[in-house]
């Protein structure tokens, strides 16, 4: 997945662990004090966070995995090189990193896992929301209502204002756009990759005149001309904590329960 540098504006591959036009450092490859350097470090990292086995999370640590739905690290016995890939659902592999730096490999494995982990923990606290969570009818229903009290206050309130702000995905003018948290980013096809972006935006500045008008989903789609948000180093950044990077942030709780069919596993990575 390629990434655009904060400081002189080209794009460049996210493997590379700095900007090869100005050589800003990647900060998406910031190794973490403590972080494991090794496979077996790994190893030991994921059975200290108490995550299910292999088999349930579709990491596979020191494991050259065979089967599809997959990623993985190993070393090559015939040339001890350090291998990092993806299996994709097909079955076909995905190369992520091969060369004879195992810090390097590791990093990428870790990295990939701790956003999975960060995934997870955020679709649990979905499904534990969902219940309380309002029907579309209740929804209109205010809707209604406010547009009653509006009505009542003698139309100084604009029918725009009615338009509720939604976390999730908008498409303007043929251009896709994600909202997290009054956060907004955009898809560039031509980069074919997610960059932030605000309200000097002529996309975000008319889709906050009507969000409703705009809004396509929480979730993303097949149909979407855009990839998952949620695949972006941008879903970790906003996720976890940024006055943290504890292994304690990371520790998986056994009563919850792990669910890995929603990862793209089309995607190269």
């Amino acid at each position: 997945m390629k990434i655009k540098c904060d400081y002189c504006d080209n794009t460049y591959e996210d493997t590379l662990p700095q900007c090869p036009y100005c050589e800003a450092p990647n900060p998406a490859h910031k190794q973490v004090k403590g972080a494991p350097k090794t496979i077996e470090e790994l190893k030991q990292w994921y059975a200290d966070r108490n995550l299910p086995p292999y088999e349930t999370t579709r990491f596979f640590i020191g494991e050259d995995h065979q089967g599809p739905q997959a990623f993985g690290i190993y070393k090559d016995p015939r040339n001890d090189q350090f291998i990092v890939y993806k299996n994709k659902g097909d079955g076909s592999r995905a190369i992520r990193y091969q060369g004879d730096d195992e810090e390097y490999a590791v990093n990428e494995l870790y990295q990939k896992l701790k956003d999975e982990i960060v995934h997870q923990k955020a679709n649990q606290k979905n499904k534990q929301k969902g219940g309380s969570s309002r029907s579309s009818r209740g929804l209109a229903t205010d809707k209604i209502s406010l547009a009653i009290f509006a009505a009542v206050l003698g139309g100084s309130i604009a029918l725009s204002a009615l338009s509720h702000q939604h976390d999730g995905y908008y498409n303007y003018n043929n251009t896709v756009y994600y909202n997290y948290e009054d956060n907004w980013y955009y898809y560039d096809t031509d980069y074919d990759d997610w960059f932030t972006t605000n309200y000097s935006d002529p996309g975000v500045s008319t889709i906050t005149e009507s969000y409703d008008d705009y809004y396509m989903s929480e979730n993303w789609t097949t149909d979407m001309n855009a990839t998952d948000w949620d695949d972006t180093s941008y879903y970790e950044e906003t996720h976890s904590s940024s006055d943290s990077d504890s292994d304690s942030d990371w520790d998986w709780d056994s009563g919850s329960s792990w669910d890995s069919g929603g990862t793209d596993w089309d995607s190269d990575w």
